[in-house]
């Protein structure tokens, strides 16, 4: 059930994972195999993630003081722990679900029942936006609404063109 022999820190390390339930990667499992597990997009990462909603480097899942703590390393949309997000460092216990952008993982303990029955539907996850968006989200918002802005402003030209001359009009038609 250990993987690590007792240590002057503290207790050894049980053998633990996240299982993917929600998102591309579904049904894959993922085995924590050292102290520090980086979860995020980037390919360095222990973790990688297949969802553009997580960051680089997302989530921190480490071994202290005899338990698995997960923390947000800063990321733009935010780590939640039972659909909570989380501000600072963060128990897990067996059986919680851990959301990063699109991706619902569930984390397990080797020999150890979850709090929730595996039938207990696990809950659903929007990813944290800034202000209710994500970033790429409100660019697009930006870009939408600067060409509307330039669409109305052309119509309003061409009108008021019209209006002070009309003479326009028939030249036209």
């Amino acid at each position: 059930m250990y993987n690590d022999e007792p240590t002057m820190m503290g207790p050894r390390r049980a053998n633990a994972s996240v299982v993917v339930r929600q998102g591309v990667q579904a049904g894959m499992r993922f085995p924590i195999l050292a102290h520090q597990v980086v979860l995020g997009r980037e390919e360095s990462t222990d973790i990688t993630l297949q969802d553009p909603e997580a960051s680089r480097r997302h989530a921190l899942i480490s071994w202290q003081g005899g338990q698995y703590v997960i923390e947000d390393l800063g990321s733009t949309n935010g780590t939640f722990v039972n659909g909570v997000q989380i501000t600072g460092p963060q128990t897990l216990q067996p059986g919680d679900s851990i959301g990063i952008g699109q991706t619902t993982l569930v984390f397990h303990l080797e020999g150890e029942q979850a709090r929730r029955p595996p039938s207990a539907p696990m809950p659903q996850y929007a990813a944290a936006q800034p202000e209710g968006r994500s970033k790429t989200t409100q660019y697009l918002l930006y870009g939408v609404g600067c060409l509307l802005f330039l669409c109305i402003c052309s119509l309003l030209a061409g009108a008021t063109a019209l209006l002070l001359n009309p003479d326009l009009l028939n030249q036209v038609f």
